[in-house]
């Protein structure tokens, strides 16, 4: 079974969306999903750039992204 935690950036801008989702992260334990939803496609970017630096896998669908460790 998958655990799914869920982390809404639609109405936070960056830095501090990134800051939280490094937050999330860190609390993340494995097999589990961090459902993050968004609206900014700059806050997006940043946060899909901190991903690719650090190898986290995820998936897009429109505006929610799926991290999972």
């Amino acid at each position: 079974m998958v655990i799914m935690k869920r982390l809404d950036l639609r109405e936070i801008r960056c830095p501090l969306a990134l800051v939280l989702l490094k937050q999330q992260l860190l609390t993340l334990e494995t097999n589990h999903t961090l459902e993050v939803l968004f609206v900014d496609q700059a806050v997006m970017q940043d946060i899909l750039l901190y991903l690719n630096k650090k190898n986290y896998t995820y998936n897009r669908e429109k505006n929610k992204l799926f991290v999972t460790l």
